[in-house]
């Protein structure tokens, strides 16, 4: 085999029989080879694990790198994390620029552009991560929360509550978390059609969204509703601003619940019930499964971690008696 086939192997090249790369990639892992990194001066040859993520507004990003840096960090790999704003030419910037560093692996959560740019990463046996976020297209591990089983959840703690009128506020139609909240709502609609549940117009998760969700609807139809249901705790804060703004007591008037258990909502008043989802343990599995297959221990075959959300109740919601 030639030195010639392995560099190919080892950049990703299209222009190497299937059969061959599989065997040159199997050498190279038995072998503990490490290529040098294309933009490295010294011969330091530490381990290096890089983070796509889309940004790193509010806490649930934050808390997710984290726990990968504090996994990462005790097993002496490094860590460099990239924020592409969600901007496909930045990813693919980004992609670029972890595979000519040689970089070992690969944590993404969330993809705008295409897994195109993942193909040379697979071809060269550079394990890639999916957090967060599905990448139906490729083979690879991944770690994520049912967020379908979180708004029901939701929903059931509403309706057992009495609330059969409920405002949901809507997260971005591209997130794949948000996609899959909003298909738990329409599961619980599904199995209980006393209910009523008013869509929000604005979609988003920052708290402006939630503000002028309350806001517009309010304006447009009046308080037709006994509890708010947001898409995550950040955009619950801008809604529970917008109705204290008009004079609707939060919960004696409205409940309001939100999704995530971010570090501050137990300190807001009133405290808010809310969905919990385990950011650090996601972190750490995401991290641990891309070491894992750094160093080619386990079976082949990928693995998908779905982790569990937990209720949380705290004083935001209140329980009503239907009339």
């Amino acid at each position: 085999m030639s030195i010639a086939t392995v560099s190919r192997v080892i950049n990703g090249s299209p222009k190497v029989k299937e059969e061959t790369r599989l065997k040159v990639l199997r050498v190279i892992k038995r072998l503990g080879y490490k290529p040098m990194p294309a933009l490295r001066k010294t011969a330091e040859l530490n381990y290096t694990v890089g983070v796509l993520i889309p940004n790193l507004v509010g806490d649930h990003y934050n808390e997710i790198v984290m726990a990968i840096e504090d996994f990462v960090s005790r097993r002496g790999f490094e860590l460099i994390v990239s924020i592409p704003k969600m901007l496909p030419e930045s990813e693919r910037y980004v992609l670029d620029q972890f595979f000519k560093r040689k970089i070992d692996g690969v944590i993404l959560c969330e993809l705008y552009t295409g897994v195109t740019y993942l193909e040379p990463f697979q071809k060269s046996g550079i394990p890639i991560v999916a957090l967060d976020y599905n990448i139906e297209d490729i083979s690879c591990d991944s770690v994520n929360l049912n967020n379908k089983k979180g708004s029901v959840i939701a929903m059931n703690y509403l309706y057992e509550c009495g609330h059969r009128k409920i405002l949901y506020i809507r997260g971005p139609k591209e997130s794949p978390a948000s996609v899959e909240r909003e298909k738990g709502v329409l599961k619980f609609l599904r199995k209980h059609t006393d209910v009523k549940v008013f869509f929000s117009e604005i979609a988003g998760y920052e708290p402006e969204y939630g503000y002028e969700a309350v806001n517009r609807h309010l304006k447009k139809f009046g308080k037709n509703f006994t509890a708010v249901f947001a898409i995550n705790d950040w955009c619950a804060t801008g809604a529970l601003r917008a109705l204290y703004e008009n004079g609707i007591s939060v919960p004696e008037e409205v409940s309001i619940m939100g999704f995530d258990d971010a570090p501050y909502v137990r300190y807001i008043v009133p405290p808010l019930t809310t969905i919990r989802q385990p950011r650090w343990e996601m972190g750490q599995t995401a991290a641990q499964l891309l070491i894992e297959r750094i160093f080619n221990k386990g079976s082949n075959i990928p693995k998908n971690v779905i982790l569990q959300p937990q209720l949380i109740i705290r004083e935001s919601v209140k329980k009503i008696i239907e009339k």
